[in-house]
């Protein structure tokens, strides 16, 4: 009750439409001077009203309290500010020694040493929670000791430490209250952030002004003073440009700034192959403590930045609430957290861009936690690249979300299985709670969903049953075959079901983990291939050349294969959960098959949970079969709930293919029809590859990316493609174009373990966009595509204002072009005028490629020659050919006054 007495709550603000609304702090002020004896404001904002633009004004002066987790959900939000954030200056202080102390004290901060036993009953949970965190803070607490020996014995360190207090700056450190501290050293390694981080390029001027925060502690009342803070930085130390590192393996260290600090989107697309075995970083530290120096071209790192900008916040205005976390949702995620990137850095550049989403994803819980987790190392692989239990199939722009970003910043995950959808009151009811919505979207499809007639609607699926749609979903493969091994090392029997690219990479995994591949079955179901839209479409999880190759070579180590087997059902044990023996039915002979397995492992294609379909029927959304019905926006029958991924069907079938579609460009189409982020030119038309990825068996990686078709009628079927292939040094590469020699597959079979997403900017081009690659293959000058892809030449295609260029050069050729061919009175001299308007238009394209080379020329690692070069060189020869005439002149002379 005392403390209650303390505080005083904000209700109501309101400020005309031409009233400056800087000016409201002011009004902050003079609401403390009215209550001179409390210290705290609070502020209450509902959740289901729209806080208006003064409270949102406001915000920024007060700190958002995290709620305690209960069965009540939508409760309103608070925010609380202190008198001494309005009132107290914060200033900063170079370490001394009696900071010692108190530098220690706050590191620690609420985290205490555990006095009871972790054998204790009442102790061992919330001590074996804090194991991780407690090494990682003992770790942190020896780095700062070695530190702040180093700043007060040495008067030439590298590293600057400061306190931060609150008082008044006019007087001694002592007389103020320390709030905080920081340490920071000069960052040398900005150039390396190029290879994976979207940053500007020619920030010359920021040479030797950037810094890097190792740690930073502070008052949680004082994060709202984060720009005064990196201001009075600035002053002390003459940085204007401070980063902070955090990797998402090894150690960590603290900055409680770091949410007001813009973090760096990772490239979207990478320009060159990733290896797993980067070369070592050859820079050592200047100083003898050996802080590990990060390696960027290898290690998965968090980038955080403040340029001393103003800070911008960028939010959405209706509250999202997302079922489902697939890799459409981490695309949709992601491109929502940097709305405001751009390619330009038009706000990166003059703001600090900060992002405050209303934004819920429910999810089964382990799911999240699975995906970000960075402890587990396989005893069996030797780097995570190569280990199916850190291995993702999705292309970088998704990876990148668990790697080089951390979504659980700004958005709120809930765990919990869904129950039901109350479409009239906009609530979606979880086991344990309801949470409103004013969008929902459905994002919950699975790769992988195993139909059984006679499974009950609730029921859980039996023990020896696993389906790999989720990273947990491997974890808990990998324990089954531990398990497995360890208790019945001559007797199991794994039986394995599916018919495409993952069902090798589980089968790769399951050898070489241990798994005889003599105790092994591997069924495959039956390929409908008769439709002639399935026929067109392309699909990059299913290779049918390649998996014949693939099941020769499994065949020959021993894996008994059966053909045409399709999954029937399944017997359980009477007294218990376990699969004793399953069913499968030939096509089309219809005869049926019987094994025992000890652990069923399948890959069946479902897309939708029978879980999911209950509480979709009793919410009355409209389905066809295991698909939901949406229209060409991917609204359900219901305006306020989408649906989005493999499980959707358009009602009006369109003429071009909407699945197996890039993540990054159908999460960039749902901004805009939610009216988020608005594109200009915008098509219903996917335009972007699909990316997957997978380790195959004998240590082969293949990577596969595919065009989705712009005009399914208007295409042959998928098989009447030209495919052209190289193999050479254990890489086998295949580039398959369209009718209209269009790049429509690139497929790159190697032993060597990387990441090949730089291949996504070259399919969907012209063959003479790429060098006239057809006619060079026909000439036997192609050896290998992967290489042939990254000569110097490609530079050009893959660089960011490429795009822009071709943009350009269509909208001045295309009205050219039409009313050229169009002419009525096109005789005998036509060709005569084709081959002027061929020439005109050839020199304009010429000289527009000339210009684009001169404006980015710094951009390209390797520099291409210009026709300035070369008048360069003309006229230092013509110098040098005068002066070698001048001095045989000189000579003769000299020669003939001697004689």
């Amino acid at each position: 009750m005392e403390a209650a007495s303390n505080v005083f709550i904000l209700k109501c603000l309101v400020a005309r439409q031409d009233f400056p609304l800087p000016r409201l702090f002011n009004a902050l002020v003079a609401m403390f001077c009215a209550y001179p004896e409390r210290d705290y404001c609070m502020m209450l904002i509902t959740s289901k009203n729209k806080a208006s633009k003064s409270l949102m004004e406001l915000l920024q002066y007060f700190m958002p309290v995290v709620s305690r987790p209960s069965n009540v959900c939508d409760l309103d939000d608070v925010y609380i500010t202190h008198r001494s954030t309005i009132f107290g200056e914060i200033s900063l202080y170079k370490l001394a020694k009696e900071d010692v102390s108190v530098v220690h004290k706050m590191a620690l901060g609420n985290l205490k040493s555990e006095e009871n036993s972790p054998e204790s009953s009442t102790s061992s949970f919330s001590y074996c929670s804090k194991v991780n965190e407690r090494a990682e803070l003992d770790h942190e607490l020896h780095v700062l000791d070695a530190i702040m020996k180093d700043v007060l014995e040495n008067e030439f360190s590298e590293y600057a430490m400061f306190t931060i207090r609150c008082g008044n700056s006019t007087r001694s450190a002592k007389e103020n209250t320390s709030i905080g501290f920081v340490v920071l050293r000069q960052f040398h390694s900005h150039d390396k952030l190029f290879d994976h981080y979207h940053l500007p390029r020619h920030d010359n001027h920021l040479n030797g002004r950037r810094a890097e925060i190792i740690s930073l502690r502070l008052h949680p009342l004082f994060l709202v003073s984060a720009d005064l803070i990196f201001r009075d930085l600035a002053r002390k130390t003459n940085f204007y440009d401070f980063y902070f590192i955090s990797a998402f393996e090894g150690y960590k260290y603290s900055n409680d700034l770091k949410k007001m600090m813009m973090v760096i989107e990772p490239k979207p697309v990478k320009k060159a192959p990733v290896y797993s075995e980067a070369s070592a970083d050859l820079k050592k530290p200047m100083s003898q403590l050996h802080l590990p120096v990060p390696n960027f071209s290898k290690d998965y790192l968090i980038i955080y930045r403040h340029k001393l900008n103003p800070v911008k916040w960028f939010t959405n205005s209706r509250k999202l609430v997302i079922i489902g976390f697939s890799a459409v949702t981490k695309a949709f995620l992601r491109q929502l957290v940097f709305q405001w990137n751009s390619r330009d850095h038009k706000n990166s550049e003059n703001f600090t861009c900060l992002s405050r989403l209303q934004v819920t994803v429910i999810c089964r819980a382990g799911i999240v936690e699975a995906e970000y987790d960075n402890l587990f190392k396989c005893p069996y692989c030797t780097s995570s690249l190569g280990c199916y239990l850190s291995y993702q199939n999705q292309s970088c722009f998704v990876r990148d979300c668990c790697l080089r970003m951390d979504l659980r910043h700004w958005v709120h995950f809930v765990p919990g299985l869904v129950q039901q959808i109350n479409r009239e009151k906009k609530v979606v009811k979880l086991e344990s709670c309801e949470i409103h919505y004013d969008t929902l979207m459905l994002m919950c499809d699975r790769m992988f969903e195993l139909r059984s007639p006679e499974m009950p609607m609730n029921a859980h699926l039996p023990s020896n049953l696993v389906e790999i749609n989720y990273r947990l979903n491997k974890f808990l493969l990998f324990y089954k075959v531990r398990a497995l091994l360890e208790e019945m090392p001559r007797t199991y029997l794994v039986l394995v079901y599916g018919a495409n690219l993952y069902t090798y990479e589980c089968i790769a995994f399951l050898i070489g983990h241990g798994v005889d591949c003599s105790r092994m079955i591997f069924v495959q179901p039956h390929r409908f291939t008769g439709k002639a839209a399935d026929e067109k479409e392309k699909n990059p999880y299913w290779d049918k050349n390649l998996q014949l190759i693939l099941d020769d070579i499994l065949a020959d180590k021993g894996v008994s294969i059966f053909m045409d087997y399709d999954f029937h059902h399944y017997n359980l044990h009477k007294s218990s959960d376990f699969i004793m023996e399953v069913i499968f039915q030939h096509f089309p002979s219809r005869r049926q098959a019987t094994f025992e397995c000890d652990l069923f492992i399948s890959f069946e294609e479902g897309h939708l949970h029978h879980r999911h379909k209950h509480w979709l029927r009793a919410a009355n959304i409209e389905l066809d079969g295991n698909d939901i019905l949406v229209n060409e926006q991917y609204q359900t029958n219901d305006p306020d709930i989408y649906a989005v991924g493999t499980f959707v069907k358009i009602r009006r079938t369109p003429n071009y293919q909407y699945r197996f579609v890039s993540e990054r460009e159908l999460a960039r189409k749902m901004l805009h029809y939610l009216g988020i982020v608005i594109q200009k030119d915008f098509e219903d038309r996917f335009s972007e590859p699909l990316l997957f990825q997978a380790i195959l068996p004998m240590r082969y990686f293949i990577t596969k990316i595919t065009m989705p078709r712009r005009y399914l009628q208007s295409h042959l079927n998928v098989m009447a493609n030209c495919n052209l292939t190289t193999y050479k040094n254990k890489t086998f590469c295949r580039v398959g174009l369209s009718t209209h020699m269009l790049v429509e597959e690139i497929v790159v079979v190697t032993k060597m373990e990387c990441h090949l997403d730089f291949l996504l900017h070259f399919c969907g081009k012209h063959e003479l966009l790429l060098n006239k690659l057809k006619s060079r293959y026909k000439a036997h000058t192609i050896h290998n595509f992967l290489k042939y892809f990254q000569e110097p030449w490609t530079q050009l295609i893959m660089h960011e204002s490429f795009q822009d260029l071709q943009a350009e050069n269509k909208e001045m050729l295309s009205p050219m072009a039409t009313s050229a061919l169009s002419r009525a009175d096109r005789g005998a001299l036509g060709d005569v005028t084709d081959m002027d308007f061929y020439t005109l238009n050839k020199r304009y394209l010429e000289l527009k490629l000339l210009s684009f080379l001169r404006e980015h020329r710094r951009d390209f690692r390797h520099p291409f020659a210009l026709p300035e070069d070369f008048l360069k060189l003309d006229v230092l020869d013509l110098e040098r050919f005068v002066e070698t005439e001048e001095d045989e002149e000189n000579d003769a002379s000299s020669d003939s006054t001697d004689t």
